[in-house]
């Protein structure tokens, strides 16, 4: 049985007093010196529970804090990585709704719950770097991302930028990222994206096993004309003559297209029973092609230029889509993503918007290939180097590296300067470290030249866009920095 409180104080004071009873009668101390040991004793019980006390308080408030932080030690890591999982959400498709931009907002401000807001600048910055490289304007091509490759590859650059500023937050201050690491994997990645084989590969290719050969169409065809109308049939009634001619005025505006493309150099065939759907190739030597075709159930256009997966890649981060090696496609969009096949040319001459978006897009692919095409003519010439690499970024920019840690990894970004014409031959490093390009500049015999905000050094302006006069100068400066 429990005793209660009041019981247990008896009981107490009873046990005392028995056992200073025994203490008199067995003369283990007089009376005066009992009380005096009796004092020193509760004394010594008193002190013992103050400084018990005082331990145990404080190992229970060091179990809180451990507790707590624990807890928010936790809580940090998951909102980091939901952070991190709705980024990915937000930009895998290159576009931002309204939906995402307040998604991400509202993730933001789960961060900023609990991480100092002098990484919350850091990974606001990532962020903006990010949307602008995954989801840039349109209208505008975003000329500011192409014209920086400052990183082998920006996406995991600016990724990176942001996991550190969370680890310092996790961790502390002294954590960094070592430069040299960091740079071999971005370089990694780089390289393994450039000569990897897409997993749509082998649709692609089993596409154009399916394509049709068009050289092997009729010489009647050919005669015939993009724009022929199929023979009418023997029994056909008056009004349906009447439709007939309705359905081939509606195609005025794809004619005046063709003869617009024509005039360019561009040849298109099909559009007819043989082909529903047509293929456009160029006549000036350029090995670009477009076609609009029939695969799994839907209708799809589609851009190729060789094997060139510098041209492909841009293409599927900037429009979506799927892509292998040199070719990129993606299906129509609504309302034409469901045009029952054998349908297209039928529906293309009586709808005018079908017209209009078919126009559109070829009309960007061609300007694509072409832009495309003028950067590979400069990569041709220059030819190859040992130690550089050298691809096309974006169709307009060639981009020459050297593999060179001691010096940040010089580069070469060649590309077209919208307003002179001058074809710009800029410098810098990809560590994006003025001393290390000041060292470079000052040992190719170039330190008066001036290094711009943007962290290039104009090496030389070509007042010409041909690909000998181009390539020739891009040589001489390679040649130069090889020393």
């Amino acid at each position: 049985m429990r005793l209660t409180q009041r019981k247990a104080i008896l009981v107490v004071a009873i046990l005392v007093v028995i056992a200073c009873f025994f203490a008199v009668y067995l003369r283990l101390f007089t009376g005066k010196e009992l009380w005096y040991e009796m004092f020193a004793a509760v004394l010594g019980v008193i002190i013992t529970a103050v400084i018990t006390m005082i331990l145990l308080r404080g190992q229970s408030d060091d179990d809180v804090e451990r507790e707590r932080a624990a807890k928010i030690f936790g809580e940090k890591l998951r909102i980091y990585q939901d952070y991190l999982h709705t980024l990915c959400d937000v930009i895998k498709d290159h576009s931002l709704s309204d939906e995402e931009k307040i998604r991400l907002e509202f993730q933001t401000s789960y961060v900023a719950m609990h991480c100092d807001s002098k990484y919350i600048a850091t990974v606001s910055n990532a962020v903006k770097e990010l949307i602008e490289y995954c989801c840039p304007d349109e209208d505008s091509e975003n000329l500011n991302r192409k014209n920086k490759s400052g990183s082998p590859d920006p996406l995991l650059d600016n990724l990176f930028c942001i996991v550190e500023a969370f680890r310092k937050d996790l961790y502390g201050d002294d954590f960094k990222f070592d430069d040299k690491h960091k740079q071999d994997t971005l370089e990694n990645f780089s390289n393994a994206y450039r000569n990897a084989k897409s997993p749509d590969y082998n649709i692609a290719q089993e596409q154009q096993r399916i394509t049709v050969d068009l050289n092997v169409l009729s010489n009647s065809l050919a005669n015939a004309g993009i724009d022929a109308v199929p023979e009418k049939r023997q029994g056909k009634q008056d009004t349906e003559q009447q439709s007939e001619i309705a359905y081939a005025e509606d195609t005025s505006m794809w004619n005046k297209a063709l003869l617009k493309w024509k005039e360019e150099g561009w040849q298109v065939e099909g559009m007819s029973s043989q082909f529903d759907g047509f293929r456009m190739t160029n006549t000036n030597g350029n090995p670009g092609v477009i076609d609009v075709g029939f695969w799994q159930g839907h209708y799809y256009i589609q851009a190729t230029y060789d094997r060139d997966s510098d041209f492909s890649k841009p293409l599927k981060w900037e429009k979506g889509g799927r892509r292998s090696s040199g070719q990129w496609w993606q299906y129509l969009a609504e309302p034409y993503y469901n045009i029952a096949e054998g349908k297209f040319v039928e529906t293309f001459k009586s709808d005018k918007e079908l017209q209009q978006y078919i126009i559109d897009n070829v009309e960007q692919l061609k300007d694509i290939i072409k832009r495309h095409h003028r950067t590979t003519t400069w990569k041709n010439e220059v030819g190859s180097y040992d130690n550089w690499k050298i691809f096309i970024w974006y169709w307009d920019m060639l981009a020459c590296e050297l593999s060179s840690d001691e010096e940040g990894t010089p580069y070469m970004d060649i590309i077209e300067d919208g307003k002179s014409g001058n074809v710009l031959i800029q410098f810098a490093n990809r560590k994006e470290d003025n001393d290390l390009l000041n060292k470079t500049l000052k040992r190719i015999g170039c330190q008066d030249k001036e290094i711009g905000t943007n962290g290039y050094v104009i090496l030389e302006a070509v007042r010409s866009t041909d690909a000998s006069v181009v390539s020739e100068r891009v040589k001489y400066w390679i040649e130069k920095i090889n020393g």
